[in-house]
């Protein structure tokens, strides 16, 4: 991960821009320092910064190029630049070998803005039109590189990271409490604020642009599509469509050289990844001049203690035994769910923190014991490939009762009693007056919609009412297609900030411990094809990711592939034992002082925040657990800012 960085007007210096990359320092921006001078660019100051290790990770990696008066300073990883070389006319032959920020220039050369729905790949970058005096920033559809910008006396800082544009002395650092609270309420937080008065996140998807004659302007360049038909191709040509499709994705995303990590659970997600990227090197010839045998899978796994319900061990080492290869275990009790809390709280730039860091960082450890600067994962398979039970209400609402009662006599859990009948397949057909009125005949609040998130019980409503943060989120999140719900529940996965920003967390953890995480899941052709086939093929009664095992069949063992009776790889054991356990003396000495911060500022009630903990500590409610980690989280760093302060 490239750190970049950005600033005009007359803010704009070169020292200005290397303290903004030093500041960037564990993404690499105070390594390999590359910075031009605004004497030079009309008064923009560019930067990038990154650890040696990434210059080998792949052909295509970031840093600054300039043509014909286009400058390009890039945090990107581009795939598919093949494809993208033939669309552009008058590109010589070896374009592919060019940097991202040079073939980024190109494609702007060719198409302008347009460009932006031409890359495929993770990436942000920023981008200077001499000519036009124009600055154009954009971010990737799906997250894996963040950028962050602000307002500053007659221009603008952009940055990798919210640290890189405060280090900007014309910033000024002023806490953002309603986005604090957001956060620390377990809401999604779909507004483009930050944890910093004026330090806007420019999200996935997004482009924005800025002149010396106006403000800056953002805009989607990238959705996902809404109004396309359900492909009506059979089940089995689609799953050698996607099966094509995922091998191509996959082998993109693979290192040119040596070994390529896979984050491999017993899922149908990671494995599917690892057995398309083995079949994508036992087909492959060379790659960049590298022959297909010194490339190589080295898959590594957490071991959960039987009896666990994450416990996947066996059916790791039949996938890796069906490859004729090995993986390297990691015991999950190994694996704290914070260490040195404090500390890494106050480092943090934001309140936001990821219940599975440490986890995902032993991983990325673990990976680099095994020689690898590149780890894949399954990320997006279950938001691809399933759906939740809101495909019930499709059926109610195109009044297809046979198949609905199939479905619902089919399914053993979830849809099979009336309460939940009502919940997923009724109530959302139901107008808001008519659920008002239900809601006043049973004395009850209106019920939200399903991929809504309230704030946490414990927050004070007086403090949500006064910053209104409920309404806040309302306006911002991002529509939904109303005519799918299926399509609609994809959508969520894909635009909703808070899974965006957990992509670019995992991301950024990667990197931190020597290693670039790639998701073959989240090709936008395999985006693409996975939003046009029919729910059938993501749930059938029992069944789920019908149409990823099928692709799959015969790259994996068939008893993997099959159906499985109860869930496997679920966490949330790990995560309560934790939270009760080594986490317990954090949690308590923490959100129950009388100095409690969030307390103070009047956002949470305490004896309503003690209930939570003393149901946590009683019940196996993983759901109140995660809220509550947020909670401590934003305690932890809202103490951190008091002492950097």
């Amino acid at each position: 991960m490239t750190a970049i960085a950005a600033s005009t007007g007359r803010a704009a210096t070169t020292d200005a821009i290397r303290n903004a990359l030093a500041a960037m320092h564990s993404r690499g921006g105070a390594s390999d320092q590359q910075v031009t001078s605004p004497a030079a660019m009309g008064g923009l100051a560019l930067g990038a910064g990154r650890f040696d290790w990434e210059r080998g990770v792949s052909p295509h990696g970031g840093g600054i190029a300039h043509r014909d008066g286009v400058t390009v300073v890039a945090d990107a990883t581009l795939y598919h630049v093949d494809d993208l070389a033939r669309a552009m006319p008058g590109v010589p032959a070896n374009a592919t070998r060019r940097s991202a920020a040079e073939l980024i220039i190109a494609a702007y050369v060719a198409f302008g803005a347009d460009c932006l729905r031409r890359l495929e790949g993770d990436f942000a970058f920023v981008l200077w039109d001499g000519a036009r005096e124009r600055m154009l920033a954009a971010r990737d559809f799906a997250g894996k590189r963040t950028l962050f910008h602000a307002r500053c006396d007659d221009g603008i800082v952009v940055a990798s990271t919210v640290a890189g544009v405060l280090a900007h002395h014309g910033v000024r650092r002023a806490m953002d409490l309603a986005t604090v609270a957001s956060v620390a309420a377990g809401m999604w937080t779909h507004t483009d604020r930050t944890a910093w008065e004026g330090v806007c996140e420019l999200r996935a998807g997004q482009a924005l642009s800025w002149s010396r004659t106006g403000d800056a302007t953002t805009w989607d360049f990238w959705q996902p599509p809404d109004l396309m038909p359900w492909s009506r191709q059979p089940l089995d040509d689609a799953a050698a469509e996607l099966r094509s499709l995922l091998a191509r994705a996959t082998e993109e995303r693979i290192a040119p050289s040596g070994p390529t990590s896979v984050s491999l659970s017993g899922g149908w997600d990671s494995t599917a990844v690892y057995a398309a990227g083995q079949q994508a090197l036992s087909t492959a010839h060379t790659t960049g001049g590298t022959p297909a045998h010194e490339r190589s899978l080295a898959p590594v796994s957490i071991s959960y203690p039987a009896g666990d319900p994450g416990r996947e061990d066996e059916l790791i080492r039949d996938v890796v035994d069906h490859w004729s290869g090995a993986t390297r275990f990691i015991d999950v009790d190994g694996i704290a769910l914070v260490e040195r809390a404090t500390e890494a709280a106050a480092a943090r730039d934001q309140p936001l923190a990821h219940a599975y860091e440490h986890w995902n960082r032993a991983l990325a450890r673990e990976a680099r014991a095994a020689g690898a600067r590149v780890i894949l994962d399954g990320i997006g398979g279950d938001q691809l490939f399933q759906v939740s039970d809101i495909f019930l209400s499709d059926l109610l609402r195109r009044g297809r009762w046979i198949e609905l009662a199939r479905q619902v006599r089919a399914r053993s859990s979830g849809a099979g009693d009336v309460r939940a009948f009502y919940r997923w397949a009724v109530r959302p057909l139901l107008p808001s007056p008519l659920l008002q009125a239900i809601a006043r005949l049973r004395r009850s609040g209106v019920p939200r919609h399903y991929l809504d998130r309230q704030p946490s019980f414990w927050f004070r409503r007086d403090f949500l009412a006064r910053h209104g943060l409920e309404e806040s989120e309302r306006r911002a999140r991002p529509a939904l297609p109303r005519w799918n719900a299926v399509l609609a529940e994809s959508h969520a996965f894909l635009r909703f900030a808070f899974y965006q920003r957990i992509v670019g967390m995992l991301h950024a953890f990667g990197v931190e411990e020597g290693v670039e995480v790639r998701s073959p899941l989240l090709d936008e052709r395999v985006v693409r094809f996975a939003l046009q086939r029919p729910w059938s093929e993501r749930a059938d009664g029992a069944e789920t990711k019908i149409l990823l095992r099928r692709a799959m069949r015969g790259l994996l063992p068939d008893h993997v592939l099959a159906p499985r009776r109860h869930r496997t790889g679920v966490t949330s054991a790990y995560f309560l034992r934790q939270l009760r356990g080594p986490a317990r003396p954090l949690v308590e000495g923490t959100l129950f002082l009388p100095d409690s911060r969030l307390a103070s500022l009047g956002m949470v009630d305490a004896r309503a925040l003690r209930r939570a903990w003393e149901h946590v500590l009683a019940h196996d409610d993983d759901e109140t657990g995660a809220r509550l980690f947020f909670t401590l989280q934003a305690e932890l760093w809202l103490r951190g800012q008091d002492v950097a302060s």
